[in-house]
């Protein structure tokens, strides 16, 4: 899997609508759709009939939801 460097804000957009909002958060943290954004906890703005919200609340949100995430250890069975 390829690593992804720390997104820098300075290069990205201050607003973004939920299918770019999703594609940054896939690129830099996790997969996600653009539907998943509607149940996070964000300030949406109505602009021309679409939704937006500010990049740096996105990307904290996903990364308090990446720090909180388990860590989960598999272990393949081994055969007798």
């Amino acid at each position: 899997m390829r690593t992804h460097s720390e997104p820098d804000l300075t290069d990205l957009p201050r607003r973004v609508d939920r299918r770019c909002g999703a594609e940054l958060v896939t690129r830099y943290f996790f997969p996600i759709s653009p539907r998943t954004l509607e149940a996070w906890p964000l300030d949406w703005l109505q602009v021309n009939a679409k939704a937006v919200c500010e990049t740096v609340d996105l990307f904290a949100v996903a990364q308090a939801k990446l720090d909180a995430a388990p860590l989960t250890r598999t272990a393949r069975r081994q055969a007798a």
